[in-house]
This record gives structure tokens, sequence and C-alpha cells, in this order.
């Protein structure tokens, strides 16, 4: 009985340990994801912070806030702003791509979420 729960047990550090490994993810080293760092951008100066699959950041104008969910080099999710930091007027949807190499980020931003048309491009250059 006690070799079953020890081959248990190390089966469960395995997978976890695996997991490090995912795409996005922080490996074995704790090194940043590759969406971490700061970018020049079309709503100024946005600094991201990717732990695992997640993303969250700030953007200068109206003191904004992004968070998301990264699958592959794709992040989707939303951004807000003050003063309400709420739909339709102060939050919506964002999908954005980071390049290839890592350098630039391109997607587009809505009002709201869901509505179907988006209503502008985001653009921004790692700093």
């Amino acid at each position: 009985m006690p070799v079953l729960l020890l081959i248990a047990v190390l089966a469960v550090v395995f997978v976890a340990g695996c997991t490090s490994f995912l795409p996005g993810s922080k490996g074995s080293t704790g090194q940043p994801g590759p969406w971490t760092g700061s970018y020049d951008s079309d709503w100024g100066t946005m600094t991201l912070v990717q732990n695992g699959n997640k993303v969250t950041g700030t953007y200068a104008h109206d003191d904004g806030k992004i968070t998301g969910t990264v699958s592959g080099d794709t992040l989707t999710g939303t951004w807000s702003e003050s003063p309400s930091y709420n739909p339709p007027d102060d939050a919506g949807d964002v999908v954005l791509t980071l390049s290839g190499d890592g350098k630039s980020i391109s997607g587009n931003w809505r009002y709201g979420s869901n509505t179907g048309q988006w209503d502008g491009e985001w653009k921004a250059t790692r700093q």
C-alpha cells in the first residue's frame, strides 16, 4: 500500500511540474511570459504582466486597465477606464495579437461586449 501512495504522489508532482511548459506560462526558471513588458501604445505607455495564460496591465489613457487570457499569440479580454470602469462608455472587449518576434502588438477594441463591430485599432511597440 505505501508504494501505491508514493506512486500517486510522484504522479501528481510530475503532472503539476509539466504545466509550467504550457504556452504562455512561466517556465521552470520562473521567467515572465512573452506578453510581460512595457509598450508605447495608441493609448500611452502600456505595461503588461503575464502569469500563466492570464495577462493584466495598465495604460496611461484615463488610468486604463486591461485583463485577458492568452491562447497562442492572441490575448482576448477587456479594457476599462476611469471614471466608471464599466461598459458601455468606459469598458469593453479587446483582442490583441503579439508579433512573432514579441516586439509589437496589434488588435482591436470596442465599447461594451459582443456588439459585433470593432470601434478601433490598438497598436503597441515594445519599449
